[in-house]
Protein backbone atom coordinates (compact mmCIF):
# COMPACT_ATOMS: atom_id res chain seq x y z
CA UNK A 1 0.00 0.00 0.00
CA UNK A 2 2.52 2.33 0.83
CA UNK A 3 4.36 1.96 -2.31
CA UNK A 4 1.51 2.58 -4.57
CA UNK A 5 0.66 5.60 -2.27
CA UNK A 6 4.53 6.94 -3.33
CA UNK A 7 4.07 6.42 -6.67
CA UNK A 8 0.69 7.61 -7.17
CA UNK A 9 2.15 11.09 -5.20
CA UNK A 10 5.11 11.03 -7.79
CA UNK A 11 2.93 10.70 -10.44
CA UNK A 12 1.66 14.37 -9.74
CA UNK A 13 5.19 15.82 -10.16
CA UNK A 14 5.58 13.77 -13.66
CA UNK A 15 8.12 14.74 -16.43
CA UNK A 16 5.77 15.87 -18.97
CA UNK A 17 6.17 15.28 -22.80
CA UNK A 18 4.69 18.55 -24.09
CA UNK A 19 4.80 18.21 -27.48
CA UNK A 20 4.24 21.76 -29.66
CA UNK A 21 4.86 23.28 -32.69
CA UNK A 22 7.49 21.28 -34.79
CA UNK A 23 10.67 22.72 -34.16
CA UNK A 24 12.22 25.16 -36.96
CA UNK A 25 14.37 28.43 -36.73
CA UNK A 26 13.21 31.36 -39.26
CA UNK A 27 16.78 32.44 -40.02
CA UNK A 28 19.77 30.47 -38.28
CA UNK A 29 21.78 28.05 -39.81
CA UNK A 30 24.67 25.51 -38.06
CA UNK A 31 27.60 26.68 -37.86
CA UNK A 32 30.93 25.98 -35.92
CA UNK A 33 34.80 27.39 -36.37
CA UNK A 34 35.84 26.40 -39.78
CA UNK A 35 37.47 22.95 -40.43
CA UNK A 36 36.94 22.27 -36.66
CA UNK A 37 33.82 20.46 -36.18
CA UNK A 38 35.00 17.12 -36.05
CA UNK A 39 37.90 17.70 -33.53
CA UNK A 40 38.04 16.22 -30.39
CA UNK A 41 37.34 19.02 -27.02
CA UNK A 42 36.62 21.74 -28.52
CA UNK A 43 35.23 24.87 -26.38
CA UNK A 44 34.03 27.73 -28.47
CA UNK A 45 32.64 30.78 -27.42
CA UNK A 46 29.68 32.52 -29.36
CA UNK A 47 27.77 36.27 -28.69
CA UNK A 48 25.87 38.28 -30.45
CA UNK A 49 24.65 41.97 -29.31
CA UNK A 50 20.58 42.76 -28.93
CA UNK A 51 18.86 45.60 -28.34
CA UNK A 52 17.20 45.71 -24.72
CA UNK A 53 13.94 47.02 -25.55
CA UNK A 54 13.34 44.51 -28.45
CA UNK A 55 14.73 41.45 -26.86
CA UNK A 56 12.77 42.06 -23.54
CA UNK A 57 9.85 39.92 -25.63
CA UNK A 58 12.46 37.58 -27.47
CA UNK A 59 13.18 34.03 -27.11
CA UNK A 60 16.57 32.73 -27.93
CA UNK A 61 16.11 29.70 -29.59
CA UNK A 62 19.09 27.11 -29.94
CA UNK A 63 20.48 23.46 -30.53
CA UNK A 64 23.74 22.19 -30.89
CA UNK A 65 26.36 19.73 -30.26
CA UNK A 66 27.59 18.65 -27.92
CA UNK A 67 26.13 20.90 -25.46
CA UNK A 68 25.54 24.68 -24.44
CA UNK A 69 25.77 26.92 -21.29
CA UNK A 70 24.22 30.48 -22.00
CA UNK A 71 24.67 33.23 -20.52
CA UNK A 72 22.73 37.09 -21.33
CA UNK A 73 25.25 39.76 -19.87
CA UNK A 74 27.41 37.17 -18.20
CA UNK A 75 24.85 36.28 -15.68
CA UNK A 76 23.88 32.76 -16.37
CA UNK A 77 20.73 31.94 -18.20
CA UNK A 78 20.48 28.44 -18.95
CA UNK A 79 21.96 24.90 -20.13
CA UNK A 80 21.35 22.79 -23.05
CA UNK A 81 19.68 21.38 -25.17
CA UNK A 82 17.98 18.53 -24.52
CA UNK A 83 19.35 15.10 -25.78
CA UNK A 84 17.85 13.43 -28.87
CA UNK A 85 18.09 10.50 -31.42
CA UNK A 86 21.38 10.15 -33.24
CA UNK A 87 20.91 12.33 -35.88
CA UNK A 88 18.54 14.15 -34.89
CA UNK A 89 18.80 17.68 -32.64
CA UNK A 90 15.97 18.88 -30.09
CA UNK A 91 15.57 22.67 -29.90
CA UNK A 92 15.38 24.50 -26.63
CA UNK A 93 13.75 28.30 -26.30
CA UNK A 94 14.94 30.48 -23.83
CA UNK A 95 12.77 33.34 -22.84
CA UNK A 96 15.12 36.89 -22.27
CA UNK A 97 12.29 38.91 -20.55
CA UNK A 98 13.49 39.85 -16.65
CA UNK A 99 17.40 39.19 -18.28
CA UNK A 100 17.58 42.53 -20.79
CA UNK A 101 18.43 46.02 -19.70
CA UNK A 102 18.11 49.49 -21.53
CA UNK A 103 20.47 49.55 -24.40
CA UNK A 104 22.83 47.46 -25.90
CA UNK A 105 22.56 43.63 -23.99
CA UNK A 106 25.16 40.52 -25.27
CA UNK A 107 23.69 37.16 -25.64
CA UNK A 108 26.38 34.52 -25.29
CA UNK A 109 26.90 31.13 -25.38
CA UNK A 110 29.72 28.44 -24.30
CA UNK A 111 29.60 25.37 -26.82
CA UNK A 112 31.49 22.28 -25.81
CA UNK A 113 32.53 20.10 -28.97
CA UNK A 114 33.08 16.73 -27.67
CA UNK A 115 33.33 14.18 -30.50
CA UNK A 116 34.21 11.58 -28.57
CA UNK A 117 31.50 8.21 -28.29
CA UNK A 118 29.98 7.88 -24.60
CA UNK A 119 27.51 6.95 -22.76
CA UNK A 120 26.08 10.43 -21.97
CA UNK A 121 26.70 12.06 -25.46
CA UNK A 122 26.53 10.32 -29.03
CA UNK A 123 29.72 11.13 -31.22
CA UNK A 124 28.85 13.55 -33.63
CA UNK A 125 30.16 16.94 -35.11
CA UNK A 126 30.13 20.23 -33.53
CA UNK A 127 27.83 22.80 -34.06
CA UNK A 128 25.43 26.00 -33.07
CA UNK A 129 22.76 26.69 -34.37
CA UNK A 130 20.58 29.78 -32.50
CA UNK A 131 18.65 32.85 -33.20
CA UNK A 132 16.85 35.60 -30.96
CA UNK A 133 13.24 36.06 -32.41
CA UNK A 134 10.91 38.59 -31.27
CA UNK A 135 7.68 37.34 -32.72
CA UNK A 136 8.87 36.93 -36.68
CA UNK A 137 11.77 39.24 -36.40
CA UNK A 138 14.87 37.94 -36.23
CA UNK A 139 17.21 39.83 -34.01
CA UNK A 140 20.37 37.74 -34.35
CA UNK A 141 20.95 34.72 -35.81
CA UNK A 142 24.16 32.22 -36.57
CA UNK A 143 24.32 32.90 -40.43
CA UNK A 144 21.35 34.69 -40.72
CA UNK A 145 18.98 37.75 -40.04
CA UNK A 146 19.79 40.78 -37.55
CA UNK A 147 22.92 40.97 -35.84
CA UNK A 148 25.58 38.07 -35.93
CA UNK A 149 26.58 35.35 -33.53
CA UNK A 150 30.51 35.50 -33.90
CA UNK A 151 32.96 32.86 -32.47
CA UNK A 152 36.19 32.28 -30.93
CA UNK A 153 38.08 29.33 -29.46
CA UNK A 154 37.82 29.67 -25.72
CA UNK A 155 41.53 28.01 -24.86
CA UNK A 156 41.30 29.03 -21.53
CA UNK A 157 39.91 24.96 -21.18
CA UNK A 158 42.30 22.83 -22.32
CA UNK A 159 41.50 20.50 -24.51
CA UNK A 160 44.06 17.28 -24.39
CA UNK A 161 42.92 15.94 -21.41
CA UNK A 162 41.64 12.76 -20.06
CA UNK A 163 38.51 11.49 -20.03
CA UNK A 164 35.91 12.06 -16.94
CA UNK A 165 35.55 8.43 -16.90
CA UNK A 166 34.92 5.22 -19.48
CA UNK A 167 31.39 6.08 -19.59
CA UNK A 168 31.69 10.26 -19.99
CA UNK A 169 33.83 12.47 -22.24
CA UNK A 170 36.04 15.05 -21.14
CA UNK A 171 37.29 16.15 -17.37
CA UNK A 172 37.54 19.59 -16.93
CA UNK A 173 40.78 21.40 -16.78
CA UNK A 174 41.01 25.31 -16.97
CA UNK A 175 44.00 27.61 -17.24
CA UNK A 176 42.63 31.36 -16.52
CA UNK A 177 43.15 34.94 -16.37
CA UNK A 178 41.15 37.23 -14.16
CA UNK A 179 39.67 38.48 -17.44
CA UNK A 180 39.09 34.78 -19.26
CA UNK A 181 35.20 35.53 -18.64
CA UNK A 182 34.67 38.91 -19.61
CA UNK A 183 33.97 38.37 -23.00
CA UNK A 184 30.29 37.27 -21.67
CA UNK A 185 29.25 41.00 -21.09
CA UNK A 186 31.02 42.36 -23.74
CA UNK A 187 34.70 42.30 -23.04
CA UNK A 188 37.58 41.52 -25.48
CA UNK A 189 36.18 38.81 -28.30
CA UNK A 190 38.38 38.18 -30.99
CA UNK A 191 36.24 36.22 -33.86
CA UNK A 192 37.79 33.94 -35.67
CA UNK A 193 36.25 32.66 -39.09
CA UNK A 194 33.18 30.04 -39.02
CA UNK A 195 31.81 27.61 -42.02
CA UNK A 196 28.01 27.50 -42.58
CA UNK A 197 27.17 23.21 -41.98
CA UNK A 198 24.65 21.14 -43.28
CA UNK A 199 21.10 21.52 -42.14
CA UNK A 200 20.18 19.24 -39.30
CA UNK A 201 17.04 17.39 -38.39
CA UNK A 202 15.13 18.92 -35.50
CA UNK A 203 12.71 17.98 -32.45
CA UNK A 204 11.42 19.80 -29.93
CA UNK A 205 13.03 20.12 -26.81
CA UNK A 206 9.32 17.91 -24.81
CA UNK A 207 11.13 17.42 -21.65
CA UNK A 208 10.52 19.88 -18.83
CA UNK A 209 12.99 23.05 -18.92
CA UNK A 210 15.87 22.66 -15.57
CA UNK A 211 15.68 23.80 -12.34
CA UNK A 212 18.85 26.13 -11.44
CA UNK A 213 18.56 27.00 -7.84
CA UNK A 214 21.82 27.55 -6.31
CA UNK A 215 22.79 25.69 -2.85
CA UNK A 216 25.20 26.56 -0.65
CA UNK A 217 27.80 24.62 1.22
CA UNK A 218 26.45 24.25 4.59
CA UNK A 219 29.25 22.92 6.54
CA UNK A 220 33.17 22.72 7.10
CA UNK A 221 33.67 19.24 7.99
CA UNK A 222 37.64 19.07 8.41
CA UNK A 223 40.66 20.95 7.11
CA UNK A 224 44.39 19.99 6.61
CA UNK A 225 47.29 19.99 4.62
CA UNK A 226 48.96 18.20 1.79
CA UNK A 227 52.77 16.39 0.61
CA UNK A 228 53.39 15.79 -2.20
CA UNK A 229 55.07 12.15 -2.85
CA UNK A 230 56.54 11.74 -6.41
CA UNK A 231 56.91 8.15 -5.92
CA UNK A 232 53.24 6.94 -5.06
CA UNK A 233 52.00 4.42 -7.06
CA UNK A 234 49.23 5.70 -8.76
CA UNK A 235 45.90 4.23 -10.31
CA UNK A 236 44.58 4.58 -13.63
CA UNK A 237 41.86 3.65 -16.16
CA UNK A 238 40.94 2.21 -19.00
CA UNK A 239 39.74 5.75 -20.23
CA UNK A 240 43.71 6.95 -19.92
CA UNK A 241 45.39 3.34 -20.83
CA UNK A 242 43.25 2.11 -23.41
CA UNK A 243 41.55 4.85 -25.75
CA UNK A 244 40.86 3.71 -28.84
CA UNK A 245 39.16 4.75 -32.08
CA UNK A 246 35.96 3.38 -30.62
CA UNK A 247 36.00 4.75 -27.30
CA UNK A 248 37.12 8.30 -28.38
CA UNK A 249 39.86 10.93 -26.20
CA UNK A 250 43.29 11.42 -26.31
CA UNK A 251 46.03 9.00 -25.76
CA UNK A 252 47.85 9.67 -23.00
CA UNK A 253 51.39 10.47 -24.63
CA UNK A 254 49.20 13.00 -25.83
CA UNK A 255 47.79 14.62 -23.10
CA UNK A 256 48.81 18.53 -21.90
CA UNK A 257 47.91 17.71 -18.61
CA UNK A 258 47.41 14.89 -15.62
CA UNK A 259 45.59 16.41 -12.70
CA UNK A 260 44.85 12.58 -12.22
CA UNK A 261 48.28 11.73 -11.16
CA UNK A 262 49.34 14.90 -9.69
CA UNK A 263 46.40 14.82 -7.34
CA UNK A 264 46.99 11.20 -6.29
CA UNK A 265 50.67 12.54 -5.29
CA UNK A 266 49.39 15.06 -2.90
CA UNK A 267 49.01 12.51 -0.16
CA UNK A 268 47.06 14.13 3.22
CA UNK A 269 49.89 15.07 6.02
CA UNK A 270 47.64 16.40 8.22
CA UNK A 271 44.21 16.34 8.84
CA UNK A 272 41.63 17.96 11.73
CA UNK A 273 38.07 17.15 12.06
CA UNK A 274 36.01 20.79 12.64
CA UNK A 275 32.46 19.99 11.96
CA UNK A 276 31.60 24.11 12.14
CA UNK A 277 28.22 25.70 9.96
CA UNK A 278 29.62 28.00 7.40
CA UNK A 279 28.06 31.28 7.26
CA UNK A 280 26.49 32.92 3.86
CA UNK A 281 29.84 35.72 3.47
CA UNK A 282 32.13 32.10 4.56
CA UNK A 283 35.80 32.90 3.19
CA UNK A 284 37.98 30.13 3.34
CA UNK A 285 41.96 31.06 3.09
CA UNK A 286 43.93 28.58 1.93
CA UNK A 287 47.86 28.88 1.93
CA UNK A 288 50.09 26.50 -0.04
CA UNK A 289 49.58 22.79 0.02
CA UNK A 290 45.83 23.51 2.37
CA UNK A 291 42.58 22.02 2.04
CA UNK A 292 39.12 22.00 3.61
CA UNK A 293 36.47 19.76 3.03
CA UNK A 294 32.80 21.08 2.57
CA UNK A 295 29.06 19.66 2.96
CA UNK A 296 26.30 20.45 1.14
CA UNK A 297 24.17 18.51 3.39
CA UNK A 298 22.66 16.14 0.72
CA UNK A 299 23.41 14.02 -2.12
CA UNK A 300 22.68 16.88 -5.39
CA UNK A 301 23.32 16.82 -8.84
CA UNK A 302 24.75 20.45 -10.74
CA UNK A 303 27.83 22.68 -11.42
CA UNK A 304 30.72 23.46 -8.75
CA UNK A 305 31.42 26.99 -8.21
CA UNK A 306 33.14 29.44 -6.04
CA UNK A 307 34.68 32.80 -6.01
CA UNK A 308 38.53 32.71 -5.72
CA UNK A 309 40.86 35.25 -5.29
CA UNK A 310 44.65 35.25 -5.00
CA UNK A 311 47.64 37.25 -5.14
CA UNK A 312 49.70 35.13 -7.05
CA UNK A 313 49.67 32.64 -9.64
CA UNK A 314 48.08 29.13 -8.01
CA UNK A 315 46.17 25.37 -8.83
CA UNK A 316 42.74 25.18 -6.93
CA UNK A 317 41.46 21.54 -7.39
CA UNK A 318 37.51 20.78 -6.45
CA UNK A 319 37.28 16.87 -5.64
CA UNK A 320 34.27 15.83 -4.76
CA UNK A 321 32.69 12.75 -3.65
CA UNK A 322 28.82 11.14 -2.48
CA UNK A 323 30.18 9.84 0.91
CA UNK A 324 33.22 10.52 2.55
CA UNK A 325 35.75 7.77 2.91
CA UNK A 326 37.99 7.51 6.10
CA UNK A 327 36.86 11.55 6.54
CA UNK A 328 38.20 12.23 3.08
CA UNK A 329 36.91 12.68 -0.21
CA UNK A 330 38.06 9.94 -2.69
CA UNK A 331 37.86 11.25 -5.39
CA UNK A 332 38.66 8.02 -7.44
CA UNK A 333 35.78 5.70 -5.59
CA UNK A 334 33.95 5.35 -8.36
CA UNK A 335 36.64 4.78 -11.20
CA UNK A 336 35.97 8.42 -12.27
CA UNK A 337 38.28 11.84 -12.35
CA UNK A 338 35.90 13.80 -9.44
CA UNK A 339 38.28 16.71 -9.94
CA UNK A 340 37.58 19.83 -11.57
CA UNK A 341 41.11 21.72 -11.72
CA UNK A 342 41.65 25.50 -12.35
CA UNK A 343 45.31 27.19 -13.26
CA UNK A 344 44.81 30.65 -12.42
CA UNK A 345 47.53 32.97 -13.99
CA UNK A 346 48.03 36.00 -12.43
CA UNK A 347 46.79 37.71 -9.07
CA UNK A 348 43.05 38.88 -9.28
CA UNK A 349 39.19 37.75 -8.85
CA UNK A 350 37.89 34.67 -10.88
CA UNK A 351 34.38 33.64 -10.84
CA UNK A 352 34.98 30.00 -11.57
CA UNK A 353 32.00 27.36 -12.18
CA UNK A 354 32.23 23.84 -14.05
CA UNK A 355 31.03 23.36 -17.28
CA UNK A 356 29.89 19.66 -16.52
CA UNK A 357 27.16 18.45 -14.03
CA UNK A 358 28.21 16.45 -11.27
CA UNK A 359 26.82 14.47 -7.99
CA UNK A 360 28.26 15.11 -4.90
CA UNK A 361 27.75 16.06 -1.41
CA UNK A 362 31.31 16.30 -0.14
CA UNK A 363 33.78 18.94 -2.08
CA UNK A 364 37.44 19.29 -1.04
CA UNK A 365 39.37 22.31 -2.23
CA UNK A 366 42.72 22.37 -2.35
CA UNK A 367 45.41 24.70 -3.16
CA UNK A 368 48.83 24.61 -4.28
CA UNK A 369 50.62 27.85 -5.40
CA UNK A 370 50.23 31.05 -3.66
CA UNK A 371 47.28 31.83 -1.23
CA UNK A 372 43.91 31.42 -2.20
CA UNK A 373 40.55 32.98 -0.82
CA UNK A 374 37.47 30.95 -1.45
CA UNK A 375 34.37 32.24 -1.33
CA UNK A 376 30.92 31.40 -2.55
CA UNK A 377 30.81 27.60 -2.66
CA UNK A 378 28.10 26.56 -4.23
CA UNK A 379 26.28 24.07 -6.43
CA UNK A 380 24.27 25.18 -9.20
CA UNK A 381 21.43 22.62 -9.31
CA UNK A 382 20.73 20.81 -12.27
CA UNK A 383 16.92 18.81 -11.93
CA UNK A 384 13.60 17.97 -13.08
CA UNK A 385 11.54 21.18 -11.61
CA UNK A 386 8.35 19.79 -12.36
CA UNK A 387 8.94 17.26 -8.87
CA UNK A 388 7.99 20.24 -6.59
CA UNK A 389 4.46 19.80 -7.90
CA UNK A 390 4.62 16.72 -5.98
CA UNK A 391 2.75 16.74 -2.71
CA UNK A 392 3.09 13.75 0.14
CA UNK A 393 3.07 13.68 3.75
CA UNK A 394 1.99 11.26 6.35
CA UNK A 395 2.24 10.71 10.02
CA UNK A 396 5.09 8.51 9.74
CA UNK A 397 8.25 10.65 9.63
CA UNK A 398 10.36 7.81 8.01
CA UNK A 399 7.86 7.65 5.26
CA UNK A 400 7.93 11.17 4.64
CA UNK A 401 11.88 10.86 4.66
CA UNK A 402 11.22 7.96 1.92
CA UNK A 403 9.13 10.29 0.09
CA UNK A 404 11.69 13.34 -0.29
CA UNK A 405 14.52 10.75 -0.99
CA UNK A 406 12.45 8.92 -3.82
CA UNK A 407 11.64 12.75 -5.26
CA UNK A 408 15.40 13.57 -4.97
CA UNK A 409 16.87 10.90 -7.15
CA UNK A 410 13.98 11.02 -9.71
CA UNK A 411 14.64 14.67 -10.20
CA UNK A 412 18.30 14.19 -10.53
CA UNK A 413 17.80 11.14 -13.37
CA UNK A 414 14.72 12.82 -15.21
CA UNK A 415 16.52 16.13 -16.52
CA UNK A 416 16.22 15.83 -20.49
CA UNK A 417 15.60 12.04 -20.65
CA UNK A 418 15.85 9.30 -18.21
CA UNK A 419 18.96 8.60 -16.77
CA UNK A 420 20.72 5.54 -14.82
CA UNK A 421 22.55 7.75 -12.32
CA UNK A 422 23.45 11.14 -12.77
CA UNK A 423 26.90 11.42 -12.09
CA UNK A 424 29.33 8.48 -13.43
CA UNK A 425 27.37 7.47 -16.51
CA UNK A 426 23.93 10.03 -17.21
CA UNK A 427 23.22 7.33 -19.83
CA UNK A 428 19.67 7.02 -20.89
CA UNK A 429 19.66 3.02 -20.18
CA UNK A 430 16.55 1.30 -21.50
CA UNK A 431 15.73 -1.11 -18.50
CA UNK A 432 16.25 1.42 -16.65
CA UNK A 433 14.16 4.49 -18.02
CA UNK A 434 11.49 1.48 -18.21
CA UNK A 435 11.68 1.52 -14.04
CA UNK A 436 11.65 5.18 -13.76
CA UNK A 437 9.41 6.20 -16.45
CA UNK A 438 6.78 4.57 -13.86
CA UNK A 439 7.49 6.29 -11.21
CA UNK A 440 7.18 9.58 -13.70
Amino acid sequence: MRRTVLLAALCVGALSACAGDAAAFVSAKPIWLEGREKEKNVFAGFRATVDGKAAESAVLRLTGSTICRVFVNGEYLGYGPARGPHGFYRVDEWPLKGHCKPGPNVVAVEVAGYNANSYYFIDQPSFLQAEVVAGKKVLASTAGEGAAFEAQALDSRIQKVQRYSFQRPFSEVYRLKPDSDAWLAGGAFQAQKTAVLPDRALLPRLSPYPAFAVQKALREVAEGTTKNNPGKALWTDRSIKDVGPKLGGYPEAELQTMPLNDLQRLETATKTRTDKPLEAQSRLALADGQFRILDFGRNNSGFIGATLRCEAPTRVYLSFDEILSDDDVNFLRLGCCNVVTFDLAAAGTYRIESFEPYTLRYLKVLTTGAACEVADLHLREYVNATTERAVFASSDPVLNQIFEAARSTFKQNAVDVFTDCPSRERAGWLCDSFFIGRVA
